[in-house]
């Protein structure tokens, strides 16, 4: 089984999930706020662009409900450039041959500068359905009254 079927089997009927994407444009190194250059993202972001696909189709399918999406800036921060050589070295992206001697040289803090998206995501009840409307859930005689089941963990 994938690994999002396993999440959500765990997942309690009504339980939510934060799912953390990373999307385009590329990141940016910077330094005092000056771009040095750009990571290339693009294998992690076919990676990332899989695993959006895979939550897209849940939701399509019904089976979750995104409830907020918030786009915003994530900086990292490394104590010099070696080390953001290290980090980039270990990872799906790439920094260009020709960035890497002037990344590896810069002693000072360097920043990497990214966009992520966070989306808040529900776990439709087995007894409902997305409302295709509105988004939200619906009992199935098309009711929005809530409908309570006991999670058979719970006493």
């Amino acid at each position: 089984m994938d690994v999002l079927g396993r999440m959500l089997e765990a997942l309690h009927p009504g339980g939510v999930v934060l799912d953390l994407q990373v999307i385009r444009p590329n990141p940016r190194v910077e330094v005092d706020g000056r771009v040095v250059c750009e990571i290339d993202g693009e294998p992690l972001f076919r990676w990332a662009d899989a695993a959006t696909a895979a939550v897209d189709a849940r939701i399509a399918a019904g089976d979750l409900v995104e409830e907020a999406v918030d786009d915003h800036d994530v900086r990292k921060h490394y104590p010099n450039g070696a080390d953001l050589v290290e980090d980039v070295a270990g990872s799906k992206r790439r920094l260009l041959e020709s960035d890497v001697p002037r990344v590896r040289a810069i002693e000072g803090q360097v920043v990497v500068h990214e966009r992520c998206r966070l989306r808040r995501l529900r776990l439709v009840d087995g007894d409902r359905e997305a409302s295709p409307a509105s988004g939200g859930p619906l009992d199935r005689r098309g009711s929005t009254r809530a409908v309570s089941r006991r999670h058979p963990s719970s006493s």
